[in-house]
């Protein structure tokens, strides 16, 4: 005989409710949804299974974004638990909400999504998720925090070039580099006015973008050139106004370095768990 245990998940409690195979309610309880109350609903499961000498037991939890990963988890990796063929299930809330339009004349009770989920687990035959491995789990937080931070970058760097076109309004016309380019960041860190650097010697505005740009400029000359004629070329500022803009770039190229660092972090971090995955060498062979 199987054991069937649905668990209705907040962030604040767990409904649960453990059914026998026949669809019979053994028990019903709610539990604060921390450590010591899983601990509890796992007791409450051992004991059952031991009285009523159950060959298996099903455990469901709706997929409830963050509420459900560490009750679930807990579950999945009990001793206790899996000493006794203990299977635990991720569902989709939507396959729940399907499954009780089946039942018009349910009572309206707190533990009632519980019951369902215990119910569904006992039809079985609908696509359930067994819980993923942590390493999964991990790599999943991983990428959707780089996903988080390069949406935050390509926002910052819109931003940037607002403000950028209030200092140097010719710079996007004039000049081909990248303004993200290393070296010509650290120039606009600087503070030069426009003035200054239309009063540069292309040879010395050359010797900077080149020493700061790693010598990775093909033609730092060119680029010189085209940046001092975007400066001759832009509208210019008061000394109010080009000193708030020029706080505000500053601002805004350390953000930009912050988030490009966090990056990479991520990346390492995200490799490290690939090395140990072996589904990762499929991933990588699949472009983009």
């Amino acid at each position: 005989m199987k054991l069937f245990v649905g668990i209705d998940v907040s962030s604040q409690d767990m409904k649960v409710c453990i059914m026998t195979a026949d669809g019979e309610t053994h028990q019903s309880f709610t539990v604060d949804n921390n450590l010591t109350g899983a601990q509890h609903v796992r007791d409450r499961i051992v004991a059952a299974s031991d009285k009523l000498l159950v060959s298996d037991i099903h455990i469901g939890l709706e997929a409830t974004s963050v509420y459900s990963w560490h009750p679930a988890m807990f579950l999945h990796e009990d001793a206790a638990l899996a000493k006794r063929k203990t299977k635990v299930f991720t569902i989709n809330p939507k396959l729940i909400n399907k499954f009780k339009e089946a039942y018009v004349d349910l009572d309206k009770t707190d533990r009632i999504d519980a019951w369902l989920i215990a119910d569904r687990l006992r039809f079985g035959r609908l696509p359930m998720t067994v819980v993923m491995q942590e390493q999964y789990i991990a790599l999943q937080r991983l990428t959707r925090m780089r996903f988080h931070l390069v949406h935050n970058l390509t926002r910052e760097k819109q931003y940037f070039l607002q403000n950028l076109f209030y200092k140097c309004s010719a710079f996007g016309t004039e000049v081909e580099s990248s303004v993200f380019g290393h070296a010509i960041m650290e120039l606009l860190l600087e503070k030069y006015s426009l003035d200054e650097i239309g009063a540069m010697e292309v040879a010395e505005l050359a010797d900077y973008l080149k020493e700061k740009g790693r010598n990775r400029f093909p033609n730092p000359e060119h680029v010189a050139l085209c940046i001092q004629k975007a400066a001759r070329a832009s509208y210019r500022l008061s000394k109010c106004m080009e000193d708030s803009i020029d706080l505000v770039l500053g601002t805004s190229i350390q953000s930009i370095r912050a988030i490009q660092a966090q990056v990479k972090d991520l990346d390492k971090a995200i490799e490290r768990i690939l090395s140990g995955l072996p589904a990762a060498t499929l991933l990588r062979s699949i472009p983009g």
